[in-house]
């Protein structure tokens, strides 16, 4: 039995402004399994928010703001692997982050094991230690590491900013429901890549 259901509107702010000295950029996961062709989980969309990506990155690397990337990360016997193919595993060319969005040597790379960018990393403390009070998280999948990265940071009091033309899902429905909960459940703002402004 199928039905339809739709998202209720959420806002989507114009501009919204940070301090660069008290923000971060969290990429999420942007790897060849899930980004490029040939990648043994690709999200159709992801390759689509490179530009939009690009845009933040530019940003925050004008302004000096902190820049870290998550990798989905796992080896033989990861029991993630009964939920979804086999995908990220260390060292492989699916893991690594895709060439267009490469981290700086002075850029953090957090390895992750789960849809979780805090759990088990040390995240929290990194962005503790640089005074950080504000993120703006990008990536994939929109619905599941990015959404739940933000939820993490959000239940840590952390103000969550999501570009939503820098995120992307499997399912639009996905995508939407997602970004409703951020902006409903965790009082996140949502915005485009181009509204994020110092």
């Amino acid at each position: 039995m199928s039905s339809a259901v739709e998202v209720p509107e959420y806002a989507v702010q114009e501009e919204v402004r940070i301090d660069p000295t008290r923000t971060a950029l969290v990429v999420v996961d942007m790897q060849n399994d899930f980004v490029t062709e040939g990648g043994s989980l690709r999200v159709p969309d992801a390759e689509s928010t490179i530009p939009a990506i690009t845009t933040l990155l530019d940003l925050g690397r004008a302004y000096g703001m902190r820049v870290v990337f998550t990798q989905d990360t796992h080896r033989d016997g990861d029991p993630e692997w009964r939920i979804w193919p086999e995908h990220a595993r260390e060292g492989s060319w699916g893991w690594q982050i895709v060439d267009a969005l490469a981290p700086r040597e002075d850029e953090t790379v957090i390895p992750k094991v789960r849809y979780d960018g805090f759990y088990g990393t040390p995240l929290d403390h990194l962005l503790r230690l640089w005074g950080v009070t504000t993120l703006v998280i990008c990536g994939t999948v929109a619905n599941i590491c990015v959404h739940y990265t933000a939820a993490s940071a959000a239940l840590r009091w952390y103000d969550v900013i999501i570009p939503r033309d820098a995120v992307s899902a499997l399912e639009r429905f996905d995508l939407e429901s997602s970004l409703r909960q951020t902006a409903f459940l965790f009082n996140g703002r949502i915005t485009t890549a181009a509204g994020v402004r110092i």
